[in-house]
C-alpha cells in the first residue's frame, strides 16, 4: 500500500507559471497551497453554499460589492468558518509540508486565507 503522502501527491494537480522566488512562505503557497485550493475547489465553494443557508444568510439578494464584503467579514469576524476552512486546505498537506506550516502557521495561515478570499470572489457567479 502507497504512503498518505504519495497518494496525495499524485491527486493534486500540477499549476505551472508559478514565479521562482527566494521567499520559502512564497515559494510554499505557489508550490503547494495553490494546488491544494484548486483541487479543492468545488468543495470550497459547496461549503461556503452549506454555510450561507444554514446561517440564513440572505447572500443572493446583496449585490456584487456586498457579496465581497460579506466574504471577508465571514472571515474576519467567524472563527468556526475560518477554521474549517483552514481545515480543509491543511488536510492535503503531507508530513514534510505540515511541519513546515506549523513552523510558520501565523504567516502560511493569512496567506491561505486571502487565497480562499479570493478565490470565493472571483467565483461569485458560481455561488447557488
Amino acid at each position: 500500500m502507497e504512503n498518505r503522502d504519495s497518494l496525495i501527491n499524485g491527486i493534486l494537480p500540477t499549476i505551472t507559471g508559478n514565479k521562482a522566488t527566494d521567499n520559502v512562505n512564497e515559494a510554499f503557497q505557489n508550490d503547494v497551497l495553490r494546488p491544494i485550493l484548486k483541487f479543492q475547489n468545488t468543495l470550497l465553494i459547496s461549503y461556503f453554499e452549506q454555510f450561507i443557508v444554514e446561517n440564513k444568510i440572505d447572500f443572493h439578494i446583496l449585490k456584487h460589492h456586498l457579496k465581497v464584503a460579506k466574504i471577508h467579514d465571514l472571515f474576519k469576524t467567524n472563527i468556526q468558518f475560518k477554521q474549517f476552512y483552514l481545515g480543509l486546505i491543511v488536510g492535503f498537506l503531507s508530513q514534510q509540508q505540515f511541519e513546515f506550516y506549523i513552523q510558520n502557521k501565523k504567516e502560511l495561515n493569512k496567506r491561505i486565507i486571502a487565497m480562499l478570499i479570493e478565490r470565493l470572489c472571483s467565483q461569485i457567479e458560481l455561488i447557488k
